[in-house]
């Protein structure tokens, strides 16, 4: 897959990634990085990025029966002769990979020796469920594309979860309006879709996006045996309820099925990258915070798609679920892509029943509280939710901020609140 135009099988003008100077950094000090992520999100266009700017040797792709039946005959042999760093694509379809790299790794004992990639989670069923590469690599996600990504609008600024812990946003900036950020509405951010990086009939998308759903499905299942009938309906009751706190017993019940089918198929839907969640914020002594987690579409386009809200007038209850998806994708897609390590998660209050849709979480203990709005104008009638969690956690939140479809940040920051609360435009995220 190629974001934009290429010659001889070399990237002329790609769009840039947030993740590659994060696997550029990991590089520097691991032996091993395992760039893991959906299929068609652009991991080989990333790698073959990589390789051109850096001079290293083509991507070998083991999705080519040829490649997998070379390696095959020694692959002991076939990785030695290897340059570093050796790109090696799709590994999920060699299950014994990370068995053969860890020999090398291990005999050789140097940073940036392997970029390994993979549409479905690698190296988890060897040695009794172990990781082989458990301390020898790196393991990094690449989500579809973000908003900035898609506009090519990355320019060396802060992402939005660098500067919730860092300058911030300075009251008045202005952002363009929502609408205009994409070709289409909702279409999302997986690149080889019609209608995410150019125009095209909604029709058109939907196909595509229908396609594309059924060719990864069976790609986190493994060697396990499921029903990919009942796996669509599972994935098109999480995705159509994006952003949702998972309750087995209610899904089963929705779905007609039995709690433990359903966890075995979220699993399944995760492991294939189709899903996502954010876990709860919970420390151990507090019962009536939720600990369970909110799963969300991996892209706006699927959620879009499995609720159909391209096809007509989406009701507000679409909308907001909607655009909560579309600002966790990019917050989380940001995160991973953090130096900092970042993490996305949501929190709840049972008792109260006041929430804030995500949380990012410094490993220093601080905290944003973030919420999103599908709205162009807001208030404090909006800000509720945050403004508990801040007085539930005075002096460990950096800010708060509230993502609404507005072009101008808004301080919403409550009389004699030590924490600032921020109306932030989403395309300022």
């Amino acid at each position: 897959m190629i974001n934009s135009e290429c010659y001889d099988g070399l990237v002329a003008r790609i769009l840039p990634r947030l993740i590659t100077p994060v696997i550029e950094a990991a590089l520097a000090t691991s032996p091993v990085v395992i760039l893991e992520g959906g299929r068609a999100t652009g991991k080989s266009t990333v790698c073959d990025d990589l390789v051109h700017r850096h001079g290293w040797a083509p991507r070998i792709d083991l999705s080519d029966p040829n490649a997998r039946a070379t390696l095959r005959l020694d692959p002991d042999r076939f990785l030695a002769a290897q340059p570093a760093v050796c790109v090696l694509d799709e590994a999920q379809l060699e299950p014994e990979l990370t068995l053969w790299v860890k020999r090398q790794v291990d005999a050789r004992r140097s940073a940036g020796q392997f970029l390994i990639t993979g549409s479905a989670r690698l190296g988890r069923d060897q040695l009794g469920g172990s990781d082989p590469l458990a301390g020898r690599s790196v393991r990094l996600r690449l989500s579809s594309m973000t908003r900035a990504e898609r506009e090519h609008d990355l320019r060396g600024a802060a992402s939005g979860v660098e500067r919730a812990f860092g300058e911030g946003w300075s009251v008045g900036d202005s952002g363009r309006a929502r609408g205009q950020v994409q070709p289409g509405r909702w279409a999302g951010g997986l690149p080889s879709i019609a209608g995410v990086l150019t125009d095209a009939p909604v029709a058109d998308w939907e196909r595509a996006t229908a396609a594309y759903v059924e060719a990864v499905l069976p790609l986190g299942a493994g060697e396990q045996r499921a029903d990919l009938g009942r796996l669509l309906r599972t994935f098109r009751y999480f995705a159509a309820n994006s952003g949702q706190i998972v309750n087995y017993a209610r899904a089963a019940s929705e779905l007609g099925s039995q709690a433990p089918t359903v966890k075995s198929h979220l699993e399944i839907l995760e492991s294939g990258f189709l899903l996502r969640r954010a876990e709860a914020e919970r420390p151990l002594e507090h019962r009536v915070v939720t600990a369970h987690p909110r799963v969300f579409a991996s892209d706006v386009g699927l959620a879009a798609w499995a609720s159909r809200a391209r096809l007509g007038s989406p009701p507000a209850t679409t909308l907001g679920a909607l655009t909560e998806t579309d600002v966790a994708h990019d917050l989380m897609a940001q995160a991973d892509a953090s130096r900092d390590r970042i993490q996305v998660r949501h929190w709840r209050d049972t008792r109260t029943q006041r929430e804030v849709d995500l949380l990012l979480v410094h490993p220093d203990g601080r905290y944003v509280p973030v919420e999103a709005k599908a709205s162009t104008t807001v208030g404090p009638g909006d800000t509720q939710g945050l403004v508990h969690f801040v007085r539930a956690h005075a002096g460990r939140c950096a800010r708060a901020v509230l993502v609404y479809e507005g072009t101008r940040v808004v301080d919403l920051t409550p009389s004699g609140s030590s924490c600032q609360i921020l109306a932030v435009p989403r395309i300022l995220i």
